[in-house]
């Protein structure tokens, strides 16, 4: 009797082990998929973005992309929507340039 209850708490323990890895697993994916950031700025008379990763600038963007030119984003909205799309394509593994057919709905031309 004495015997089972010592295989019984090790099966406890052995449960409780492999529980307590798999939630540290999933805290430290987690973590990692939030380490990027958008930050705004002035550029010109528009806006550009900085794309932070783990607090450190890891793409610097004063211009919107694809387009002639050295044109900064005419509004805040449209330069972070073009942010989080950089970011989701590289969270998805992409490369994080952008085309023309990709900013235009978001800036409007």
């Amino acid at each position: 009797m004495q015997t089972l209850m010592i295989k019984i708490k090790k099966n406890y323990l052995r449960l409780f082990a492999l529980l307590v890895v798999i939630i540290l697993t999933a805290v430290t994916l987690t973590i990692r998929g939030r380490s990027f950031n958008i930050e705004l700025y002035r550029s010109g008379q528009g806006w550009g973005y900085d794309i932070l990763r783990n607090k450190k600038v890891y793409i610097h963007q004063p211009f919107i992309p694809a387009f002639e030119g050295q044109v900064p984003f005419s509004t805040r909205q449209s330069a972070i929507k073009t942010g989080r799309l950089v970011i989701k394509k590289i969270r998805n593994h992409e490369s994080p340039a952008l085309t023309r057919d990709e900013i235009k709905p978001i800036i409007g031309n």
